[in-house]
């Protein structure tokens, strides 16, 4: 039989994942079919419900389902319960389970792909949706120094931020204004959790840095990866600044997910292939 799985977003004309996916399959022998399911709000629960037939492996969530599709599962992984973000469904013979492979993913690359270590340094974190979360208790998992979490509606980096029992690590403040001023001054890592700069959004010539400028040596990680070279990244190299574009967080996420629908390792320089493939296109 022919496994299913797929990915539930709206909308989803950006998404690389089925080619990266279906070629891991391919390599490794496995018969399963992955494919982009565009799924309105108002479909999110029947969509949800039919991964528990036979045929489906599970599926992959992202914008804007993360922390919605919590409610519609039977079962949450612990780490995704303490981040408060799905983005794999498994399905277990008929129960849905959800994982986080975000987190894993963004701490594997930003080590390996952007050779930063964040023990003991200044973080900034714009956004704080579902990818924020995830990069959000990963850091802190890992020892960050001091994390900033920059959002347009304060209220949200607050919520995120009081997760955290150590107040003088982790600290929300305002995009913009004279604390984002700071904060992008002081930080050694500036990550974009948000949508602005996506491709095929109206925040495509978005950029959380406009006019800002960013010092020399600084790692700027753009979560966005559909383009490659977004506003963000675009404007921060012509200043000096070290880029990580976003398409080693989504594969190495997109591996983990493999892992778990599957039980065999990801064939990870498979998928990398196959992603810029995919991009060049």
């Amino acid at each position: 039989m022919l496994r299913k799985t797929g990915i539930l977003g709206y909308p989803l004309g950006h998404s690389i994942s089925p080619h990266f996916q279906n070629a891991a399959f391919e390599f490794s022998g496995i018969r399963a079919s992955y494919s982009a399911w565009p799924t309105e709000p108002k479909n999110l629960s029947d969509k949800v419900d039919t991964l528990r037939e036979t045929s489906f492996m599970g599926a992959n969530v992202t914008i804007p389902y993360k922390e919605a599709v919590i409610e519609l599962l039977d079962e949450i992984d612990d780490w995704a319960e303490k981040i408060g973000s799905v983005n794999t469904i498994v399905n277990d013979c008929g129960t849905l389970v959800g994982y986080n492979t975000d987190a894993v993913g963004f701490i594997q690359a930003i080590s390996k792909y952007g050779n930063y270590d964040p023990a003991g340094e200044s973080v900034l974190l714009i956004g704080a949706g579902g990818a924020s979360r995830a990069a959000a208790h990963a850091l802190v998992g890992n020892n960050v120094g001091t994390l900033v979490i920059a959002n347009r509606t304060y209220d949200r980096a607050e919520k995120l931020a009081a997760e955290f029992s150590n107040k003088d690590k982790v600290s929300p403040i305002s995009l913009n204004g004279p604390s984002f001023l700071k904060a992008v001054d002081s930080a050694s890592l500036i990550i974009n959790s948000t949508s602005m700069g996506m491709k095929h959004t109206s925040l495509e010539d978005g950029n959380p840095l406009e006019g800002i400028s960013v010092k020399r040596g600084v790692l700027v990680n753009d979560m966005v990866y559909n383009p490659l070279r977004t506003p963000m990244l675009i404007h921060a190299a012509e200043r000096g600044a070290k880029i990580l574009t976003g398409l080693p967080m989504l594969v190495l996420q997109g591996a983990a997910s493999f892992n778990l629908w599957t039980g065999a390792e990801a064939p990870v320089d498979v998928m990398f292939s196959a992603a810029q493939g995919a991009m060049a296109d």
